[in-house]
Order: structure tokens, then C-alpha cells, then sequence
């Protein structure tokens, strides 16, 4: 009766982590070739199915202790039904699959995501977080250096605010424009300045680069400007 219960308790468990996986699944693979890179989970949590956060801690807690039932009934040389081994395979998959960084699928399916309409906001995104190897993907699949995200930034841009000098020095190599100025007027320079990030300031000045900060117009024309597209983007998506 108690494996029956424990059973039945891990089949909830896993099947509403489940869903949770499909949905950050969705998030990370449809919804980010749609919309762009995505703040995972953030809709789902601010609605009625924020609920589902709560399913991988009890699942995990149920696995520690099925884990524990099922060495004891080992000891004991106790029959273990094969519903037991579903259920704890099952949830043992389903934990995994959530456990998958974002970053896996968008170089796994780097050649569709670099078709997205939203590939220089993806590329730019991928170089300021240091991702070298889905940068150099983007670039790889046609991607342009001088592509840019809604703020204008183009990926050294990105990469010299994340403090990434891997990925500039690979950009640097291909010829991007070390230069580049955002929409709100700052150059990478600046950024990687303004931050701290001493390693990329040494290479950039290095490479004679020139360090540009925005005017005040060009700041609130850029502020004015991606309040638009916002407002857009949601009418769209809605």
C-alpha cells in the first residue's frame, strides 16, 4: 500500500513538472525564435500558473525519498514493482530536461534561431553572457557583424559591457568595428569603461579605439524610441 501511495504521489509530481518543463521548453525554442531572448518563466510566474514552480521542489523532494525506499527495500530483498521504476525514471528525465541551460538549445537549433527575425537580438544577448562558441555559430550562419538588438548595441558592443574579451577578440579578428556607437551614442570603449572591465578596456585602447559617450538628445531619443518598439512588440504579441 505505502509503494502504491509513494507511487501515486510521484506520478503528480512529475506530471506537473512536466508541464513546467514543456512550458520553459516552449520558452527557450518557439518563443525565443519569436520574440527574442526571454526573461524564462517570467509570464508564467506572474499568472495563475506560477503554481508550477512549486512541482520540481516537491518532485525532487519525492526522488530523495525514492531513492530512500528503494535502497531499503534493495537491503531487504523486498519486490519492486515495475510502476516504481517508471515513475522514478520518469521523474529522474523530467528533472533533467529542466536542468538544460538555454544556451543548449539555441546551439543545437543554431540554424533556425539564426534565421529568426530576432538573430542580432539573440547573437548580441549570446556575446554579452561570453558564449563564444554560439556567437562564432551566428556569424557562422550568416549573421552579420553589424547586426544589432533593439538598443542598437551590436555584439562587441555586448560583449565589451559583459567584460567578454574572448568574444571580442574573436570579433576583432573578423573585422567587426570596434567603434560601433549604440542608440543612446556610447561606443564599446565606454562601456567596457564604464564597468570596470579593465582586460577589455587594455584591448580596445590597444586597437585604437575611441571612447564615445552619448549626448543627452541622443539618450532621450533613444529611451523615446525603444519605448516605441515596446509598445509594438506587446501589441504584436497580444
Amino acid at each position: 500500500m505505502a509503494i502504491k501511495v509513494l507511487v501515486g504521489l510521484g506520478i503528480a509530481a512529475t506530471l506537473f513538472t512536466g508541464m513546467l518543463a514543456a512550458r520553459m521548453v516552449w520558452e527557450e525554442t518557439s518563443l525565443t525564435w519569436q520574440q527574442g531572448p526571454q526573461m524564462l518563466g517570467f509570464s508564467l510566474a506572474h499568472g495563475a500558473g506560477a503554481v508550477l514552480f512549486l512541482a520540481p521542489i516537491l518532485l525532487s523532494l519525492w526522488i530523495l525519498v525514492a531513492l530512500i525506499v528503494l535502497v531499503v527495500c534493495l537491503l531487504r530483498k523486498r519486490k519492486i514493482p515495475g510502476s516504481y521504476w517508471l515513475t522514478l525514471g520518469g521523474a529522474l528525465a523530467v528533472i533533467g530536461i529542466l536542468s538544460i541551460p538555454p544556451v543548449f538549445f539555441q546551439w543545437s537549433l543554431i540554424g533556425s534561431f539564426a534565421k529568426s527575425p530576432h538573430a542580432g537580438d539573440l547573437m548580441v544577448y549570446d556575446a554579452r553572457e561570453g558564449d563564444l562558441r554560439t556567437v562564432r555559430g551566428f556569424l557562422e550562419h550568416g549573421v552579420p557583424l553589424t547586426a544589432t538588438d533593439y538598443e542598437g548595441s551590436t555584439a562587441v558592443f555586448a560583449a565589451a559591457a559583459g567584460g567578454s574579451l574572448p568574444v571580442i577578440e574573436m570579433l576583432a579578428a573578423k573585422g567587426a568595428d570596434l567603434n560601433a556607437t549604440n542608440l543612446y551614442g556610447d561606443s564599446p570603449l565606454e562601456a567596457a569603461s564604464e564597468r570596470g572591465n579593465a582586460s577589455v578596456v587594455s584591448f580596445l585602447k590597444a586597437h585604437g579605439t575611441v571612447q564615445i559617450h552619448g549626448t543627452p538628445e541622443q539618450r532621450d531619443a533613444a529611451s523615446e524610441l525603444i519605448v516605441r518598439r515596446d509598445i509594438e512588440r506587446q501589441k504584436l504579441a497580444h
